[in-house]
């Protein structure tokens, strides 16, 4: 129904039946000019299953890591999942009836959690997903950083020595409260950091082949920038020798891949790591969790992770030497998507247009990915078909075949009900 473009939003993050408020063009506004960051959010409490005496259609009767975090007495915090936040720039836009531009470096002014057990378990700052606001970089700020041969900051912060470079990142967020905890580890004063955090950085999505925004080679360089800041700042600090890290992506969004389209990148970042391992076992998200699971001494939340395959990636000796994140290598003319100089790039603008892509999994993942890869490679280079294992052919194919049983039962029953009528006009 998502997909179809011709339905409401699925229910996600904690919210049920959230209608879309943001500006549309043609659609008259959401909001009056003189609507503020608490008007827009006492919308959005409205639409908050828990925050209403109603239930979450699309919680899971055993909750959350976070929740299975808690029941352990344990510390927990979340960046950026089941959220709802609101910029400067974002209510300025809902004023304006007008979309914001690209980067959005404000404020946050807002965040709503959608689930009772995240109250006073998440960041106040950092955002969720919005392809606006830079994970790490700002086009601006990476090209700042080339000029400069390197000398300097180029991570987006309010703390950035060049004030240029000021302003609110993912990235940037999440280090400012790392330093905190760091100093609380060093000094005993203040919250260490908490057992469990889950860090969200969604900007390797990309917006496909959009006018003034980032390529989709520079949303991943800085995606994948913003993760390395993250485990350099873990590594150069005394939490490296209890720290692991998981990195999982959404999802293969049915992407082309040589084995099957349903892989997806998975990383396991620690100390502790044998070096070199490249796992080939058959491990999906589940396994992550049974594996976070045994790291923080929980019981299994149900059957599904109870029965999931630990990951084997881990020796008993540590190798605490930090690493150091590398300024990704993009082309300077290669950041900001111009505007068409061609009919093929009007074209993959024109389907990138027809997508939602400011909120996560709104936009067709086959068109989305053709965009992509024509942004990569050009119109001369067509998008391989997925490659899938044969079971999903199979699969595919009953499902074909009884849905034509059913079809056939339902004109059979169509036709006698026909015959009946007629026999009863008669």
């Amino acid at each position: 129904m998502s997909y179809s473009g011709r339905g409401r939003t699925y229910d996600f993050e904690g919210f049920n039946r959230l209608p879309n408020f943001w500006p549309l063009a043609g659609a008259p506004p959401a909001f009056g000019a003189d609507a503020d960051a608490e008007d827009v959010t006492n919308f959005m409490r409205r639409f908050v299953p828990y925050l209403n005496g109603a239930r979450d259609v699309a919680e899971p009767e055993t909750l959350y890591l976070w929740d299975a975090a808690a029941r352990a007495g344990l510390t927990y915090r979340n960046y950026g999942e089941f959220v709802g936040t609101l910029s400067e720039a974002d209510v300025a836009a809902l004023r304006s009836n007008r979309a914001k531009a690209y980067p959005d470096t404000s404020k946050t002014v807002s965040a709503l959690p959608t689930k009772k057990s995240l109250e006073g378990h998440h960041s106040p700052t950092y955002r969720n997903y919005d392809l606006a606001t830079p994970d790490a970089l700002t086009v601006e700020s990476y090209r700042a950083a080339r000029e400069s041969g390197g000398r300097g900051d180029p991570l987006v912060g309010p703390s950035n020595a060049d004030a240029r470079l000021r302003g609110y990142s993912r990235a940037g967020d999440w280090l400012e409260e790392f330093r905190g905890f760091v100093a609380a580890r060093e000094t005993g004063r203040g919250d260490p950091m908490p057992n469990f955090s889950m860090i969200r950085l969604p900007n390797n999505h990309t917006s496909g082949v959009s006018r003034g925004r980032p390529t989709a080679q520079f949303y991943v360089a800085e995606n994948d920038y913003a993760l390395g800041r993250i485990v350099e700042a873990v590594s150069n600090s005394p939490y490296w020798k209890d720290t692991a890290i998981f990195v999982v992506e959404d999802d293969a969004q049915d992407g082309p891949d040589h084995v099957d389209c349903h892989r997806s990148v998975a990383l396991v970042i620690s100390a502790y790591n044998r070096p070199g391992a490249l796992v080939h076992e058959f491990h999906n998200t589940v396994s992550f969790i049974r594996t976070m699971e045994l790291l923080l001494g929980l019981e299994p939340m149900n059957l599904l992770d109870a029965t999931a395959t630990p990951v084997d990636i881990f020796r008993p000796g540590a190798d605490l030497r930090p690493y150091r994140a590398v300024l990704p290598d993009v082309a300077l003319d290669n950041l900001l998507t111009p505007a068409a100089r061609d009919a093929a790039t009007l074209y993959w603008m024109r389907r990138t247009s027809e997508q939602d892509t400011e909120h996560a999994d709104m936009a067709d993942p086959r068109v989305l990915n053709e965009a992509i890869w024509f942004s990569a490679r050009g119109a001369a280079s067509p998008m391989p078909e997925p490659a899938r294992l044969p079971v999903f052919d199979a699969m595919r194919l009953g499902l074909r075949a009884e849905a034509e049983e059913e079809d056939e039962d339902d004109d059979e029953d169509a036709a006698r009900v026909e015959v009946a009528r007629g026999r009863k006009k008669n």
